[in-house]
């Protein structure tokens, strides 16, 4: 009966009132660093955990020539002429070029957060991507629903009486005394209202329960994988197999290349964490992957998988998959067979020296210490070591490559950036794969700005026929490229590098740690053709 009543509550509040909702594991948060205008911008989006619900967008510029900073969200499905108005971001006390503001996200799916700038420079304006997802189901506590369900109660009692007197006492002259008659009319009009009050209640909490039940129907569910590795004529081949029953078949079918890679694949090895790989499994059809793996040591692998649907929404596929023995393929980070692939050996957790011997082997940095890499080259992650890092807290995580000689090393694209990094907390909980430009795909900016510049609100769509022939046809053309040839191609406005030609040494990833623990960070860039990896480990209070 309360839940009844209670329901019958919010569908009567419901009357007044209407409600207009990253490739990562267990970090919430979007940072972007781009360009508005003539203005450099962070933009870090903190997105609900239920939808509806609110966003909290902090901008922070490059200066303090700004007059106004204007934030709203636009969602893919319905385009620019289909967002709500802008909502202003207000300066921050004492912290000069910061603004914080909050947008209400009223529908799920792939959206994202327009910023506006306004300031000496003109006018200026970036979108950020993201995806909005109802990932938690709030619980209502006990006091606060019998608290709701009394003022139900309390309801159906005025309405009934109201109904009741309306045909009885209403009708009366005034000083006339309640005759018999009178008083039947009451209690007739009373059991009228009270079945018109008991429809509303059956109604209204049939309504909210099948409100219920699509919400937690498209909560969020993460897609999940079965993998394995099997020998296929004397190689160790990479399987994977989506689980059907935790996507829409059709959805993944609009997969899209994002950097020029169906699927990015990172392979970790459990709890040491000396042994890491980022391949790039090709498509045999909509659920299946496979990749041929190089000579990786046996152990448990945590697997993380990031794929994009066709309208810029990321997701990531996490698994763990068992290698049983050492492989040993032949194949070592000069002979991979997808010449974008690499691997990196280093020192376990907790320990200074590498447990294999292997000529990939590259020890674990730290903040500001010098650091070699596989080709003699060395890396510094610029960051002060005696200042702890934060939970929470924005950084711009800065590393500079030096040639062996000591000078500075210039980066080639990898990928379309000029640098690609995976954060993993020890214990697996956190993963991220990180740009330049932050933690959102410079695909996902590419289509949901495409997706701004039509002017019909609902998009294309695409036929489902002919979409899985063209993607392959796709694939099979990038894989005939050159790497110059594919950036011009794909990728022409995705390259992230420094205006300046002394800056090219040097690669920047915004982050937020979401959790304190510990951290081990897995840098790549490309230097005379090669692909080096870097390792780091953080502390995070």
């Amino acid at each position: 009966m309360k839940n009844i009543l209670l329901n019958s509550f919010l569908l009567l509040l419901s009357l007044c009132f209407t409600y207009p909702i990253q490739a990562h594991i267990g970090s919430s948060g979007v940072v972007f660093e781009g360009n508005a205008g003539k203005y450099a911008l962070q933009v870090y989006v903190q997105p609900p955990d239920v939808i509806p619900g609110t966003a909290k967008v902090t901008v922070i510029a490059d200066a303090n020539d700004i007059q106004k900073v204007n934030i709203k969200p636009i969602y893919y499905w319905f385009g620019d002429e289909g967002s709500p108005r802008s909502d202003e971001a207000f300066p921050v006390a004492n912290q000069a070029g910061r603004y914080e503001g909050q947008i209400w996200l009223m529908n799920s799916g792939a959206a994202s957060v327009q910023v506006e700038i306004i300031g000496s420079r003109g006018k200026g304006s970036l979108i950020v991507p993201l995806v909005a997802i109802a990932t938690a189901k709030r619980a209502m506590s006990p006091s606060l629903g019998w608290v709701l369900a009394g003022l139900g109660l309390l309801l159906v009692g005025l309405l009934t009486t109201i109904i009741g007197a309306s045909t009885s006492d209403s009708l009366q002259t005034v000083g006339e005394p309640i005759s018999g008659t009178t008083m039947k009319k009451r209690i007739r009009g009373s059991v009228i209202g009270a079945s018109f009050c008991g429809v509303l209640l059956f109604v209204g909490n049939n309504w909210w329960n099948g409100l219920t039940d699509d919400y937690q129907r498209n909560l969020y569910k993460p897609y999940t994988a079965n993998t394995k590795v099997i020998e296929e004529n004397g190689v160790s081949v990479l399987k994977l197999q989506i689980d059907s029953n935790s996507v829409q078949r059709r959805w993944l079918s609009y997969a899209i290349p994002d950097h020029g890679k169906l699927m990015h694949l990172f392979l970790i090895r459990q709890g040491t964490m000396d042994v890491f790989a980022h391949l790039h499994p090709s498509r045999k059809d909509t659920l299946n992957f496979e990749a041929q793996l190089p000579d990786l040591p046996a152990g448990k692998y945590l697997l993380y998988a990031d794929v994009m649907r066709y309208q810029g929404a990321q997701y990531t596929i996490a698994d763990t998959v068992e290698i049983n023995k050492q492989i040993s393929n032949g194949i070592n980070s000069s002979t991979l067979k997808d010449p974008y692939d690499a691997y990196a050996i280093t020192n376990p957790l907790n320990t200074k020296e590498a447990s294999i011997k292997s000529d990939l082997i590259t020890i674990c940095g730290t903040p500001g210490v010098k650091t070699k890499l596989q080709d003699g080259s060395s890396i510094v992650w610029e960051e002060d070591p005696n200042k702890p890092l934060m939970m929470g807290k924005v950084y711009d995580l800065k590393f500079s490559i030096l040639s062996p000689d000591g000078t500075k090393a210039k980066l080639e694209p990898y990928l379309g950036m000029m640098g690609h990094a995976a954060i993993v907390k020890d214990d697996g909980s956190v993963y991220i794969h990180l740009h330049p430009t932050g933690t959102v795909s410079s695909t996902s900016v590419s289509v949901m700005q495409k997706r701004l510049d039509e002017t019909s609100k609902k998009p294309n769509i695409l036929p489902a026929t002919a979409f899985k022939d063209s993607v392959d046809k796709i694939m099979s053309k990038l894989s005939m490229m050159t790497e110059a040839e594919r950036d011009n191609f794909l990728m022409p406005n995705m390259l992230h590098t420094n205006d300046k030609a002394e800056h090219h040494n040097t690669v920047n990833f915004p982050y937020v740690f979401p959790q304190a623990g510990k951290y081990r960070i897995w840098l790549q860039v490309k230097r005379n053709g090669k692909i080096l990896t870097g390792t780091f480990d953080a502390k995070v209070m």
